[in-house]
């Protein structure tokens, strides 16, 4: 098990930031961390690998496009088309 800040905590003149592991030499400061929520114990066998999903819309703004290439109703949004989706690759 290793104690692992989630939030930042300056400890003996050092800086520790989320994610990285805290000294747990100090029982008493250790307990206050965990009591305040800015350190947990963290198993490292158990670590899942998190995947990123998008938290917005895609990018655009709402309004009447007249590149007539795509039906979406996006300004400043590079459309989709079956011409813009073909790879470009580099001939030998």
């Amino acid at each position: 098990m290793k104690l692992i800040a989630t939030h930042p905590i300056l400890y003996r003149s050092k800086q520790y930031w989320p994610g990285q592991e805290i000294p747990a030499d100090d029982a008493g400061m250790v307990q206050a961390w965990i009591d305040a929520g800015t350190a947990a114990w963290i198993d490292p066998d158990a670590e899942k690998t998190a995947k990123a999903r998008p938290a917005a819309a895609e990018a655009g703004l709402a309004g009447e496009s007249y590149n007539g290439e795509t039906d979406e109703n996006l300004v400043g949004k590079v459309p989709k088309t079956p011409v813009r989706s073909r790879s470009r690759k580099k001939k030998a």
